[in-house]
């Protein structure tokens, strides 16, 4: 008997030894985890002077908390503003030790779990009433994480639901949160995803409202560790900005976007559509629209290059801001603004040089306008880059140019079609000089023209004809128009002559 009860006590205990040690090693991780990534953490990139710190860590065997606060130092530190902050803004985690976390929302197998709140408790009197007045009472923001044994996590961010009414206007805001996955917290892709709802700004100057704003922003992979290659995909839904209760605009929209590694090439895309378009601002009769654009053959390494030299740049000026706001200017500024020239001067030289590649590079536009189920606009554009003899020039040669050379730089071709209801009345008066010039063709109510240019030639509307004949078209057409039918029209087939553009009044 004594033998059994002694088994059972050892079945029961060893694993609940094994379970304790277990809870005990990921403790250890989770402390190192939680320090490693707050390290990484970069309030203003490249400033060291503002920066968060785990302040207090208390480990227990099943759970643990830790005290995070913004901290203020160097040179910032002089600003008695920004030294008053320091210490003041702090997030308070509690964290539950896996492989079995009890948390609040039950149990949970993976490394850890944890819950954060920010806690501005610590602010001055007056900075405490206004969180109190705009998030009565709640916590302003709660996070919560999971950590997996693969590496993984899941982020949530909640920022408490707003309702500040004062005498400068009104803001309501029913929720906002943000939802990120990574599947290995050291490497991509990153996938996040926002909530926005019942979003409402009330002010004199006008008013604003969103209905809800959803999506997804996934950063897929970083290129040199600085440049993202990203998917997005937003939809909104009730947006409208009026004044006087008077909508001037509103619209839905959904707006997507990606980039894509091609080698040593970049691509890229993004499309706008808007619906239910309404309100006195929106240019001409239309309902929805789309606006579509993409790019091809930009350089991997000459984009990742402009990157770093932009976040240099970026960096000496916030430091350059940041050492005026405290008084405090750096040792030698005429070197910080040498450094300064000499990053633009760079970044000059790799865009103009590097980005692009002859033949590859291209970039496309399209817009499509409609109202009730009719086509009203469309525009169709498309460039490719062939550089000059197929070959990149540095920026001095390229400023040397001829007219006739850059011509030859690019081929263009452009496609417009309008509705008469939607052309202003400026233009709709030109369109007469311009079809006597052959510039554009009407078909009933409807005008177009087609354009496509290489090198010094142009086929206009099916015409092939010279760059110098296409400007002096264009000349002759604006004389047209200035001038109510006195000046000279000029014959569509034939060279012109070289004096006729003066002829025109």
């Amino acid at each position: 008997m004594k033998k059994g009860l002694v088994l059972v006590v050892v079945l029961v205990v060893l694993p609940v030894a094994a379970w304790l040690a277990a809870t005990f090693y990921v403790g250890l991780r989770v402390e190192q985890v939680v320090r490693d990534e707050v390290a990484k953490m970069e309030i203003l990139p490249g400033q060291k002077d503002i920066l968060l710190d785990v302040v207090r860590y208390e480990r227990g065997l099943l759970s643990s908390s830790a005290h995070t606060c913004l901290i203020i130092q160097g040179e910032l530190a002089a600003m008695p503003q920004a030294a008053a902050l320091s210490g003041q803004v702090c997030s308070l985690s509690t964290i539950h030790h896996g492989p079995l976390a009890f948390t609040d929302d039950g149990l949970k197998l993976g490394l850890a779990s944890t819950r954060e709140v920010l806690d501005l408790s610590a602010l001055p009197p007056e900075g405490k009433a206004l969180v109190e007045q705009l998030f009565k009472g709640k916590a302003p923001l709660v996070g919560t994480s999971f950590y997996g044994f693969d590496g993984s996590v899941r982020i949530r961010v909640a920022l408490a639901p707003v309702d500040l009414d004062s005498p400068m206007g009104k803001i309501v805001l029913e929720q906002l949160q943000v939802d990120v996955h990574r599947p290995n917290i050291d490497g991509y892709p990153v996938n996040s995803f926002v909530t926005l709802k019942g979003l409402n700004i009330n002010a004199p100057q006008g008013q604003m409202a969103i209905e809800s704003l959803t999506g997804s922003v996934d950063v897929v992979d970083m290129l040199g560790d600085i440049l993202p290659l990203t998917d997005m995909n937003l939809n909104g839904k009730g947006l409208v900005y009026a004044q006087n209760d008077l909508p001037l605009l509103g619209f839905d929209f959904t707006l997507q976007g990606s980039s894509q590694d091609d080698g040593d090439t970049l691509a890229g895309k993004s499309g706008l559509w808007v619906d239910n378009v309404i309100g006195a601002m929106v240019p001409l009769p239309m309902d929805s629209a789309y606006l579509g654009m993409n790019y091809a053959g930009l350089d991997k390494q000459a984009l990742i290059k402009v990157n770093a030299l932009n976040n240099e740049l970026d960096q000496l000026q916030t430091n350059m801001l940041l050492g005026a706001m405290a008084n405090s200017e750096p040792a030698d500024p005429q070197q910080t603004i040498a450094r300064i020239k000499t990053l633009i001067d760079e970044m000059m030289t790799v865009i103009g040089e590097q980005l692009l590649h002859p033949g590859d590079s291209r970039l496309a536009m399209q817009l499509l306008v409609d109202n009730a189920g009719e086509r009203q606009l469309s525009l169709d554009a498309r460039t490719r880059y062939l550089g000059l003899e197929g070959r990149n020039l540095p920026l001095q040669e390229l400023q040397g140019l001829t007219e006739q050379q850059m011509n030859q730089m690019l081929d263009v071709s452009v496609q417009v079609d309008m509705n008469q209801a939607v052309i202003p009345p400026p233009l709709a008066m030109r369109l007469p000089g311009l079809a006597a010039q052959g510039l554009v063709v009407q078909q009933r109510d409807r005008w177009s023209s087609v354009l496509n240019a290489s090198g010094d030639e142009v086929v206009l509307n099916g015409e092939t004809i010279p760059v110098a004949m296409l400007k002096q078209r264009l000349e002759a057409a604006s004389g047209l128009a200035g001038a109510a039918g006195d000046a000279q029209i000029v014959p569509q087939d034939g060279e012109l002559p070289a004096e006729s553009g003066s002829e025109v009044p």
